[in-house]
């Protein structure tokens, strides 16, 4: 992805989770118009920022462009044409109406540095965190019964005002309107919807847990 946006590049310029010299060879493009062009690694200095892979000519400062870690398969490759300590980034992406891969091959000077990086990226994509934390709230629901993100909502204490501490919690103004339903009918339908949503075991089912 290429990009000419100053407020993209000043993160760049942030906090960096790793960062290293690659020898990177971008995806072949099957067409017949580039054919007289061979594909090659190119030296650059990459810097991982969060789910943002960012990629430099070595020692300049401007960024050439920004690989987006979201769906993206990260694995080790065989030596790739003589180079060794390889691996690569894989995308599906949809090019007129079929699927197909973009691969993003990598090398890196030993071994260490090859597993240094196939495990930062592994973790980069908020895809990957997303999922870790369905499973957490899953396991914690299983076992206790109760949704641990709405507690915690419900037990963080209110935000007060740092100049006249004063409470900020919104207070809904007491309704002028009386429903002819009575409120322990109310009552009553919500106790059967908790109940139909929490198992006899005491477990949540796994459908009926908020999306994150």
């Amino acid at each position: 992805m290429r990009f000419n946006d100053r407020e993209l590049i000043r993160i760049g310029e942030g906090r960096v989770d790793l960062e290293g010299i690659l020898h990177h060879m971008k995806p072949q493009e099957k067409d017949w118009s580039d054919w007289y062009q061979q594909p090659s690694f190119k030296e650059r200095t990459f810097k991982l920022v969060s789910n943002l892979l960012f990629y430099y000519r070595v020692n300049e400062q401007e960024p050439l462009g920004v690989i987006v870690l979201e769906n993206a398969q990260v694995a080790y490759e065989r030596p790739y044409k003589g180079i060794p300590f390889a691996f690569s980034l894989v995308f599906k992406v949809t090019d007129k109406s079929r699927d197909i891969e973009r691969k993003h091959i990598f090398s890196c000077r030993c071994q260490d540095d090859v597993n240094k990086w196939v495990s930062c990226l592994k973790v980069a994509s908020y895809e990957h965190w997303r999922s870790q934390c369905i499973i957490l709230k899953t396991k914690i629901s299983m076992r206790t019964g109760k949704d641990p993100i709405l507690d915690y909502i419900r037990q963080k204490p209110p935000v007060t005002d740092s100049l006249t501490g004063n409470d900020r919690r919104v207070c809904a103004k007491k309704s002028t309107f009386y429903s002819h339903i009575e409120a322990d009918h109310l009552n009553g339908i919500a106790g059967k919807t908790d109940e139909a949503e929490v198992k006899t075991n005491g477990s949540l089912e796994v459908g009926k847990l908020i999306d994150i």
